[in-house]
């Protein structure tokens, strides 16, 4: 089961060192597609990201309130929530970021 409030907590701490972190760009504008990204992992078990992608967009665009970003600048931080979820990432620190071309 996944709990969100643990989720949030740690890429509130992680996302400044994601690689598509924007220095310029706090974390509340990230925070819809972390959350977008945790609901996938739950919503899709098993699936790859590329067959959910099109879902998954519809359901950024539902989540998406305030300063959130468009899905161009969201997707790597909504597939790295899905990945940590889905175990989808490498074993080396999770700081290093995901193992996909993304």
């Amino acid at each position: 089961m996944i709990d969100p409030t643990k989720e949030e907590i740690y890429w509130r701490e992680q996302h400044p060192n994601q690689p598509y972190a924007k220095k310029d760009v706090p974390f509340e504008h990230y925070a819809a597609a972390y959350r977008t990204g945790m609901e996938a992992a739950r919503k899709y078990p098993g699936k790859d990201f590329g067959d959910i992608e099109d879902d998954v967009v519809l359901d950024y665009q539902r989540h998406r309130i305030g300063a959130a970003l468009p899905w161009d600048h969201a997707r790597h931080a909504v597939h790295a929530a899905w990945a940590k979820l889905s175990y989808d990432i490498s074993t080396r620190d999770s700081g290093r970021g995901i193992r996909s071309g993304f």
